[in-house]
């Protein structure tokens, strides 16, 4: 763009010569070109004057790609039409005739988008310029209505199996009926009877329920192209072959020699699989491969197997290799007995046409094709689909259809909601408008969208709807004889009669632009007086259902059958709890869980916050646990020769800052007297006169989970904890657990019976880790001067206080 075009936009003196080689130039779908694009081409073709551009606005459906339908929309509304301009001038010429298409297609077309599409919503007057005629005269005289709209009644709750089986299970129902019915079609200017091969099943997101079409097809013995609903590389018979490859160039690559092993073509159960690997616990899966083989027949013939196609794969083009590969392990018998046999046997002759297209563009070796596979499948891409072959229904997205043509066309799931997650995020940008982000309140907590972000989003929502109305326009136009949509509604009554409400002609583009799927565009217009899309509702109604349902004999029940259910629902897992059971338990957790009285209400209810300002160099109080880690870090660092008086203390707060065991902040939040309170304790003086001390004390042990979570019988867990301080006295040790907690005269026994459990905890840790009893523990709570000693058992409880 820079070589062609100077700082100001003009073309270059390069662009100038380019220019002078062709007098005529014709770029089709220049509907789908961008800003660049459109500037190169006016750049090397005099402005755009010898331009001559073929496109349709209303098949613009590549927004995604940056294609902007704005450059072809200026254009065309500027340009004079061909009659009315001068000599010289730039115009427009009509191409409205179509001729692939019967009649009644293109009148419901023509209803649908004249009712819904405007330049408010499309970006385009679907005016008597923008309509499109007839142009077939081949077709014989119309019998029944050839463009309908189809609503199946889905049963279920949302999202529930029946409910996704409903659509799929109807349109193969009626595909079924119009081949068996022996409907005709025309053909080369004759008819004939209606093939699988004539019928495509259009859909907006293939990925998301294609396979549920393709199933509800093989499940009526119907033909359908595979990989239209699966990707390519995501097919089981393609992903097996693509392992087995890799194998061959390397077979010690875990991952794909698992994957050909588990695949259709070789069958190895997990057992199996587990049997090979316990025959080498370690090493690649290879060598236990080869060690399990000396004992395991399949395992052999595997090697055999491949063996045989490594001894190839040196001398042996890409293609021969990969049919070699298919006749030892039977790829095409295998891919004929899955469901849609013929398709994914068209996938590996896909695959087959890619090996020798590889080796004629000059590249040689396996490990080079399967490379190149890989980096194909990490791109999303596909091996070029050759022609069709073969009598099958295809299914396949909108965007994919769009060039084709169909005797017999399905639009299905059009009552999929629209994907409007791009104009959800809290941040948007856009083109022409910029940024739009929403405001947070860090104070109060909540966020709220500026006018900025209202407006990119509503410019967002009106781009996507008139994206979506033109995808819609394009697989509405692929049909050549008849149209059938489809639609999955819960309630078809309740739906029809809120879309019922205000109808006219053409539909407003604000209650348009609030539909959430191309179901209520398409209902609304087939709703209207002069509709081209006749509306019906397949399946049973509520009243047939109740009826039936009435008229069926009753069943008396069987005693031992009843039994057996009833057995069956009241079945309870008997290791329930060792399931629920954690692996790894902290001390801490032992804590025992203290139930407040139901019917009282406390003094002060605690109220949260989403949000708080951050402290970004700001000083805060510290929370109460923030105070309580504070204190514990001084009980663990203190040099206890020093803690004489007050101020010694201090001192030693002060050293701890300076030698950054502790923050400013965690300092100046432990008042000197709270240690100095310790220290003159009765337990302090018996700590100080012990030899050994430890403080800190980290502990891992395996235990019998049945001493911490009945139930668990023969399970063990990992309790880990810290132990606050321990001191020798004689052969026995004395525990030691500081608490911050505040206690007095009538909650001191109640709290240390709470923290029971974590001291049992504590003393089973340090007699199993020094070999020597535990003669006792005492929690000692700081901020009360309180001494709560217990038995190393935590049954027997005293209280002291400091005087």
């Amino acid at each position: 763009l820079k070589l062609l075009t100077d700082a100001d936009g003009n073309p270059t003196e390069l662009a100038g010569r380019i220019s002078e080689r062709y007098t005529e130039i014709m770029v089709d779908e220049y509907q789908d070109v961008n800003a660049v694009q459109d500037t190169l081409f006016r750049a090397v073709l005099r402005g755009g004057q010898n331009l001559f551009m073929v496109g349709d606005v209303k098949q613009s459906i590549y927004r995604f790609r940056l294609a902007d339908p704005g450059i072809f929309l200026e254009k065309y509304r500027s340009f004079k039409l061909l009659s009315e301009a001068a000599p010289g001038e730039s115009c427009r010429i009509l191409l409205r005739e179509n001729f692939r298409s019967r009649a009644c297609v293109l009148e419901a077309a023509n209803h649908v988008f004249r009712n819904i599409m405007s330049r408010e919503l499309g970006e385009l007057d679907y005016d008597e310029e923008a309509a499109l005629r007839c142009g077939a005269d081949y077709y014989p005289p119309e019998g029944e209505v050839s463009a309908k709209l189809c609503i199946v009644r889905a049963d279920g709750e949302d999202d529930s199996p029946e409910s996704a089986a409903a659509e799929p299970s109807a349109v193969a129902d009626m595909i079924r009926k119009l081949v068996d019915s022996g409907t005709l079609i025309s053909d080369g200017g004759a008819q004939r009877p209606l093939r699988w091969g004539d019928i495509a099943i259009l859909l907006r997101s293939p990925g998301r329920s294609g396979g549920d079409y393709a199933y509800a097809l093989a499940e009526r013995g119907i033909p359908v192209a595979a990989g239209r609903g699966e990707p390519f590389f995501s097919s089981p018979e393609i992903s097996a072959l693509v392992s087995l490859l890799a194998v061959v160039d390397n077979p010690r690559q875990d991952v794909p020699l698992i994957s050909a092993l588990r695949s259709p073509y070789f069958g190895f159960s997990a057992d199996e699989l587990a049997a090979i690997r316990a025959a080498s616990k370690s090493g690649s899966f290879y060598d236990a491969l080869c060690l399990r083989a000396e004992s395991d027949a399949k395992c052999a013939a595997f090697l055999e197997k491949l063996g045989e196609l490594r001894d190839l794969a040196p001398d042996t083009p890409t293609d021969e290799m990969i049919l070699r590969a298919c006749e030892l392990c039977g790829a095409f018998a295998v891919a004929a007995a899955m469901p849609s046999g013929g398709g994914r046997n068209r996938n590996i002759l896909r695959l087959l046409e890619y090996g020798r297209k590889f080796e004629e563009d000059g590249f040689r070796g396996l490990f080079r094709f399967v490379a190149s596979l890989r980096r194909m499948m990490e791109r999303g891409e596909e091996p070029e689909l050759p022609a069709e072959s073969g009598d099958s229904v295809a299914i396949m997205s909108i965007h994919k259809s769009k060039g084709l043509e169909f005797p017999v066309v399905f639009l299905c799931d059009t009552a999929r909601r629209f994907n409007r997650q791009d104009a959800a995020q809290t941040v948007l940008i856009h083109s022409d408008l910029g940024l739009g982000a929403k405001y947070t309140d860090a104070k109060r907590g909540i966020e709220y969208p500026t006018l900025a972000r209202r407006a990119i989003a509503a410019k967002m929502n009106d781009e996507l709807l008139s994206e979506e109305m033109r995808v819609l326009y394009v697989a509405m136009t692929r049909a050549k004889e008849r149209l059938i949509v489809t639609c999955s509604l819960k309630n078809p009554e309740r739906t029809l009669d809120s879309l019922r409400q205000g109808l006219r002609s053409p539909l407003p583009a604000p209650e348009l632009s609030q539909a959430q799927s191309m179901a209520q565009w398409l209902l609304r217009a087939a709703m209207l007086d002069d509709s081209r899309l006749e509306l019906s509702v397949y399946g049973k109604s509520s009243e047939d259902v109740e009826t039936a349902a009435e008229q069926r004999a009753p069943r008396e029940a069987d005693a031992a059958s009843l039994e057996r259910l009833e057995r069956c629902l009241s079945f309870k897992y008997p290791h329930g709890e060792a399931v629920a059971a954690p692996s790894k338990l902290t001390a801490t957790e032992l804590k025992a869980t203290f139930e407040p009285d139901p019917e009282s209400e406390p003094l002060i209810k605690r109220r949260g916050k989403a949000f708080r300002l951050p402290e970004i160099g700001a000083e805060r109080e510290l929370t109460g646990a923030e105070r309580g880690t504070a204190a514990h870090l001084v009980m663990q660092y203190i040099d206890f020769s020093k803690a004489l008086d007050a101020e010694s203390v201090r001192g030693e707060i002060e050293r701890l800052r300076l030698g950054g065991y502790l923050t400013d902040a965690q300092a100046a939040a432990v008042p000197p007297e709270l240690i100095l309170g310790f220290f003159r304790s009765e337990l302090g003086r018996r700590m100080l006169a012990s030899g050994e001390v430890l403080r800190e004390l980290p502990f891992s042990l395996l235990v019998d989970a049945e001493d911490y979570r009945p139930g668990c019988e023969g399970d063990r867990l990992l309790l880990q904890g810290v132990i606050d301080c321990c001191f020798a006295e004689g052969d026995e040790f004395y525990i030691i657990d500081y608490k911050t907690d505040y206690v007095n005269q009538n909650t001191a026994a109640e709290r240390a019976s709470e923290y029971a459990p974590q001291i049992r905890a504590y003393a089973m840790a340090v007699s199993r880790m020094t070999g020597r009893p535990v003669a006792g523990a005492a929690l000692y709570f700081l901020r009360s001067g309180c001494t709560a000693e217990l038995s190393a058992g935590g049954e027997e409880l005293q209280i002291h206080w400091n005087k």
